[in-house]
C-alpha cells in the first residue's frame, strides 16, 4: 500500500495520480555506456587495470538510486487536497487542501513537451513547493485546477 493510499482521509477520494518520468534513468543510462567503453580501456592499460570495476560500480549505485526515487514517488489530486511525496533517504512531502492553493504552475523544456514530463509548483497561501520531472504534468494541473474549483463552490 502506498503513502497516499495509506493517508487518505475519511471520505477522500484519488482523481488523479502520478509518478516521476522515466527520464530520471537517463544519467543512470549514460553512466551505463560510458562504463561499457571504459571498462575495457582500463583493463587494457597497465595503470588503470586495477580500477577497471569503478566505472560499473558507479554506476549500479546510479540506477539504484534512480530506481528508489522512481519508485517512492508519488503524486495525487484528491477530492479535498493535493498530495506529492518524493525520495527515500531524504523524504520531501507536502499536502495541500485544495482550498488554500491559490495558483499551480507547469514547466516544461523542449525535450519534456516532446516526452510530457515537467516541473510542477504549487503556491498556497504563503507557501511554495515545486516537484521535478513529473510525468503529464498538464493533467496534474488540469485536475488540480478542476478540484480547486469544485472545493470554491462548495
Amino acid at each position: 500500500m502506498s503513502y497516499i493510499d495509506r493517508n487518505l482521509l475519511p471520505g477522500e477520494q484519488i482523481k488523479f495520480r502520478t509518478k516521476k518520468h522515466p527520464i530520471i534513468f537517463a544519467s543512470a543510462l549514460a553512466l551505463t555506456i560510458f562504463a561499457v567503453y571504459a571498462a575495457p580501456y582500463m583493463t587494457n592499460n597497465p595503470i588503470l587495470h586495477h580500477l577497471a570495476w569503478a566505472p560499473w560500480l558507479v554506476a549500479l549505485l546510479i540506477w539504484a538510486h534512480k530506481g528508489s526515487e522512481f519508485l517512492t514517488s508519488e503524486f495525487a489530486v484528491t477530492n479535498k487536497r493535493v498530495m506529492m511525496r518524493e525520495g527515500f533517504f531524504y523524504r520531501h512531502t507536502n499536502e495541500v487542501r485544495l482550498t488554500a492553493i491559490s495558483q499551480v504552475n507547469v514547466e516544461q523544456s523542449i525535450l519534456g513537451q516532446i516526452m510530457n514530463y515537467g516541473v510542477v509548483s504549487i503556491n498556497a497561501f504563503g507557501a511554495f513547493d515545486a516537484y521535478a520531472l513529473i510525468a503529464r504534468p498538464f493533467q496534474f494541473q488540469q485536475y488540480v485546477n478542476a478540484e480547486v474549483d469544485k472545493a470554491v463552490k462548495g
